[in-house]
């Protein structure tokens, strides 16, 4: 797929988690505010203005700044953000829990600019949860199994230091895992936001997510990665238009606030995968669909008769 990734895990400590997960998701823009006071020199200006846009690095990880090639711009269209949020599931988290785990994927370019990214989450974590906060306590890098790596001393600046930051690749995630077979089974984390005819999807249809799942990967690839990746994106579009659902427990989680709404749930598929399954592997990492940057849209890929190790 062409990029590489840094793959956190944050531990915070609250008075309250379940208020803390159920701010968090709505608070994208206001991270990227706090994270542009924490690099922008001159605030108060303007970027299209700005002369040295192009060392920002608030500009490249906001800015989703629109390529000039035009056939590049056909088949990806605006970037997404190059960082992903992921939050645990607010049902498994009762009152008395004082810290979480949250994810934090941060993708190619991005990964140079990190530190603005923690800077901006710990001061969001500190001025935009009243009358309650939170704080870091923890941050660890996950490795290409997913389990983390304590570097000692187990402080901000020893994840960061280069020799303990882990650094994974696409390709070395894809190798890491064995595909083979013709059903797979999806599991929903957190509620997927797509749009369907130009308005929001309320039913879960497999071709639709996967061609999110393309978009979104090829894009961060093409964008933030080392290079474009190149594959049959038509004839992969007609493969998605021929896998069946065997099991579906999907449902419209609808929500007081709509950011939060979407599609929760699991389901089982049959078809042909061979060159779906690497998006869908991905993806699982960098989510799909609105709001992915800030939690919403994560799903796993669950090993289904072997298919996925």
């Amino acid at each position: 797929m062409g990029f590489n990734l840094v793959n956190l895990a944050i531990t915070l400590r609250s008075n309250d988690a379940s208020y803390l997960l159920h701010r968090l998701p709505l608070l994208g823009k206001k991270y990227a505010v706090v994270c542009r006071s924490f690099s922008c020199r001159w605030p108060q200006r303007a970027c299209e203005t700005c002369s040295v846009q192009e060392t920002c690095g608030w500009h490249l990880v906001f800015g989703q700044e629109l390529t000039s090639d035009p056939d590049a711009l056909k088949r990806h269209q605006k970037p997404p953000l190059p960082f992903v949020f992921s939050f645990p599931v607010l049902g498994l988290i009762s009152r008395d829990d004082k810290e979480i785990v949250c994810g934090l994927v941060v993708i190619g370019l991005a990964i140079s600019h990190l530190e603005m990214l923690l800077n901006g989450f710990e001061e969001l974590l500190s001025t935009q949860l009243s009358p309650f906060s939170a704080e870091i306590v923890r941050i660890a890098c996950r490795d290409y199994q997913g389990f983390v790596q304590c570097p000692s001393g187990n402080s901000r600046s020893m994840t960061l230091v280069p020799e303990n930051l882990v650094i994974t690749s696409t390709e070395g995630l894809l190798e890491s895992r064995i595909w083979g077979g013709s059903e797979l089974h999806i599991q929903l984390q957190s509620p997927l936001r797509l749009l369907r005819d130009g308005c929001p999807a309320v039913c879960f249809e497999f071709a639709n997510f996967a061609r999110s799942v393309m978009r979104r990967v090829s894009s961060l690839a093409y964008y933030y990665g080392e290079r474009e990746y190149v594959c049959d994106f038509k004839e992969l579009s007609h493969q998605t238009d021929d896998v069946i659902c065997t099991a579906d427990h999907f449902c419209y989680s609808d929500n007081k606030n709509k950011k939060m709404a979407g599609i929760t749930g699991s389901g089982s598929f049959l078809g042909d995968f061979s060159g779906l399954v690497p998006f869908l592997v991905i993806g699982s990492y960098v989510h799909t669909g609105k709001g992915s940057s800030f939690g919403m849209g994560a799903y796993e890929v669950v090993p289904h008769d072997g298919s996925i190790q």
